[in-house]
């Protein structure tokens, strides 16, 4: 294949992903904001209803039909005058041209409202002349039918009178008679709900569109390659478990757990795969950090652990995040530990049932920043280098608290994990940064966690389709991380939560 069409093939791939990409973000929209979608929908509707109905008049129609004939005298007799319909067309034109004229005329409304002894004329009139004839049709319309009959009853017993001023005397021959109306000609339909329903979609959808087009997070591997500019070490899935009544069941997110399905581990097999290809001879220590709390950064570092250990690599896991430690809840650890080495600032002991050796720092009255110092970190680690294969090191998320750019000077290399989908591009890059600006530590790359596939996914096909949901509490931990530690009583504050999901 030539390069023109390498690039060609990679270009299409792109232009699919993103199209998937935009799909998902749709789907997770909705997912979010179905809400949003149902009330505008509602709201508009019901307000499009509420304005039509309170607008709305009815209209009652009354027409009749008649002839207009026109007073002449009689040929035979003593002149007594008589009427006749016989016309010429000059006579016609003559009365079509001023039959409008005369119905909306000031002097008829006048004879009407005298007439029905009322203040003005509530109706409306329109004539219809049949072309070079004396025939007629008046309609009336009103809002009240009694009324709107008598006006055009009224309106014809007077028109006679009001006319002879412009065509002589008339008399008017009626062929259909009014009738009373019972029913309105116009009648109300929820079109306008219909249209408020509409609206309130398309506003709802423009939102939602607005939102997927603002996702900037990572969401595939290309995000990490393109935006991020690392190498992918990893998707490992998201993890859910069944739950049934009554029975406790083992919930660890870990290799060694038996309920963790087939594709978990492959992951994790993966991941480790690539890390030992990426590793140098010398890079021994291994920070694993995040950019924000929750995204799991924790559960990455005890499975690459137990993951080393169980192909006969001799491993020390350090739980360096002192302001939320969770390696020993991530580890099942029993409370009453017992080490096999306990000095000043920190303890050892080997996890015979899990193959690993676990360090925790321990933390004094007034003992943080000692702790937390280069000199003590270079020399814990130089101690320790020569007796390991590798020390994995889980820290705090760099992009809230300066501890992990402190860490990162006297380690070898770090593994940054990202949670999909949830942490902007931007405090990812930002978090990279404090890294590369504090240090010249090697970034091996990024692990995505809590990868999802299929109609909430992606479009990645990672196997792992029988997990998902788990990593979705980013939001519950917030901004707050840290700021719950006592240093004067080495405590944490009970309102801090630990980091199960990490």
């Amino acid at each position: 294949m030539s390069e023109n069409e390498i690039n060609t093939s990679n270009s299409t791939e792109s232009q699919e992903s993103k199209g998937v990409v935009l799909l998902s973000d749709l789907w997770k929209g909705f997912q979010k904001y179905w809400w949003m979608v149902v009330i505008s929908c509602v709201v508009v509707s019901v307000v499009m209803f509420v304005k039509s109905y309170s607008a709305f008049n009815p209209r009652y129609e009354v027409s009749a039909t008649f002839t207009v004939n026109t007073q002449i005298l009689s040929l035979t007799g003593e002149g007594i005058p008589s009427f006749s319909a016989v016309y010429d067309n000059a006579t016609a034109t003559n009365l079509e041209d001023t039959f409008p004229y005369i119905i909306s005329s000031n002097i008829l409304y006048e004879a009407i409202c005298s007439d029905l002894d009322i203040m003005y004329v509530p109706v409306t009139f329109s004539a219809k002349a049949i072309s070079s004839t004396n025939m007629f049709t008046l309609t009336a319309t009103g809002s009240e039918p009694q009324m709107t009959y008598d006006i055009l009853v009224s309106a014809m017993k007077n028109y006679p009178s009001v006319a002879k001023y412009l065509v002589g005397n008339v008399r008017l021959v009626v062929i259909t008679d009014p009738i009373l109306p019972t029913e309105p000609v116009n009648k109300f339909t929820y079109a306008d709900a219909l249209k408020g329903f509409l609206i309130g979609f398309a506003i709802s959808t423009a939102w939602i569109i607005f939102y997927a087009l603002m996702r900037k997070t990572v969401k595939t591997k290309f995000d990490v390659q393109n935006r991020l500019k690392l190498d992918v070490l990893g998707m490992v899935p998201a993890v859910s478990f069944k739950r049934y009544k009554d029975i406790k069941t083992d919930e660890s997110i870990l290799i060694t757990n038996e309920r963790i399905g087939s594709g978990f581990l492959e992951a994790i097999r993966v991941f480790r795969n690539q890390f030992t290809h990426l590793t140098k001879d010398d890079e021994k220590v291994v920070m694993v950090t995040s950019t924000a709390p929750g995204e799991g950064k924790t559960t990455i570092a005890v499975n690459l652990a137990l993951s080393l250990s169980s192909v006969g690599k001799k491993i020390l896991i350090i739980d360096a995040d002192l302001r939320n430690p969770s390696v020993s809840d991530a580890l099942k650890l029993d409370e009453n530990l017992k080490f096999d080495v306990e000095k000043e600032d920190y303890s050892i002991t080997k996890l015979s049932d899990l193959g690993v050796s676990y360090l925790k720092l321990t933390l004094k009255k007034h003992s943080y920043w000692k702790l937390m110092n280069i000199d003590f970190m270079t020399g814990l680690f130089n101690e320790l280098r020569n007796e390991y294969d590798y020390i994995i090191v889980d820290t705090p998320p760099c992009g809230l608290v300066y501890d992990s750019s402190l860490i990162a000077q006297v380690c070898d290399s770090v593994i940054y994990v990202v949670l999909q989908d949830t942490v902007r591009l931007k405090k990812i890059l930002l978090g990279i940064d404090n890294l590369n600006h504090n240090s010249d530590i090697h970034i091996l790359g990024a692990v995505v966690n809590g990868a999802q596939s299929g109609i909430s996914g992606y479009g990645d096909d990672y196997g792992y389709s029988n997990y998902g949901g788990y990593y979705k509490s980013y939001s519950k931990y917030g901004y707050g991380y840290g700021y719950g530690y006592d240093y004067g009583r080495g405590e944490k504050d009970k309102s801090s939560k630990s980091e199960k999901k990490n």
